[in-house]
């Protein structure tokens, strides 16, 4: 989600606190999600030449056969197209919002497969990086390590009566240390009833103290963004495609905040 307004943490107010019926229904569509990208993951691995089209089209039709619908596909942009397709797959240099199409992944690529799955109307959304066949360089794989693990550091910060800030804070403060750009212009962000980006906007910076207060039964995804060298992004002519100067990264999770524990609803290890 892009950050649009000069403090992310302005509309704040506007949350919507969950249930259990989001949650029982968040939780189909978050193992949806979860095997979907499973998939995906799983022909990187065995170097499957496919389009990005056609990856696409099978994960599109896998999501409707466990009940589901892919978030993304026809979801409008104010002043831009509609998205057209139910995953996006950004390559390389390409950070967000990809456009999946005839590109066939090469040796040493870097792709992010993001997606989400709207199951009766609640919503989980992730995203993962992987690399087609043996790595480029090994910086890559650093890369890749690297921006998982800030997300897991932006979920372990979560607790109950703590500012949003504090996922920002930890992602940041991560990312520092590894010394890879950190995103900041594009961050995490609320989920609602056929809503998939609502308020709050998660920055991936920020400060402890700043954002509302962590209650229960929040819904939202983080998504920490790192690219080797200078962050800056700018959208490509396709009016949707997020690009970097250097190759980029980016991982997601939709969590969920019980009294007592994050709830990680995209768990692709479940």
């Amino acid at each position: 989600m892009r950050n649009s307004i000069k403090s992310p943490f302005v509309n704040n107010s506007l949350v919507t606190i969950k249930d259990n019926r989001w949650l029982e229904k968040q939780r189909i569509a978050g193992k949806i999600v979860a095997a979907s990208l499973n998939k995906l993951e799983g022909y990187c691995k065995s170097m499957t030449f496919h389009s990005m089209a056609t990856l696409n089209d099978v994960i599109e039709r896998f999501i409707i056969k466990e009940g589901g619908y892919p978030t993304f596909k026809g979801y409008k942009k104010t002043g831009g197209p509609d998205f057209p397709a139910g995953v996006c797959i950004s390559i390389n240099k390409s950070l967000v919002h990809g456009i999946p199409g005839d590109t066939v992944l090469n040796h040493g690529d870097v792709v992010s497969f993001d997606l989400g799955v709207t199951y009766e109307g609640a919503i989980a959304d992730s995203a993962i990086t992987c690399i087609f066949g043996a790595p480029a360089d090994p910086l890559h794989v650093t890369l890749i390590k690297s921006t998982e693990e800030a997300l897991m550091h932006g979920i372990n910060a979560i607790a109950v009566g703590k500012h949003l800030g504090c996922i920002g804070y930890a992602i940041s403060k991560y990312a520092k240390k590894t010394g890879f750009g950190l995103v900041n212009n594009y961050g995490g962000h609320g989920l609602d009833w056929n809503l998939p980006h609502a308020p709050p906007f998660v920055a991936n910076k920020s400060e402890l103290t700043e954002g509302i207060r962590i209650q229960p039964g929040l819904s939202i995804a983080i998504e920490p963004m790192l690219t080797i060298g200078d962050p800056t992004t700018h959208t490509l002519d396709d009016g949707w495609t997020v690009a970097t100067k250097g190759i980029g990264c980016h991982f997601e999770h939709s969590i969920f905040v019980h009294e007592d524990h994050v709830e990680i609803i995209t768990d692709r290890n479940i």
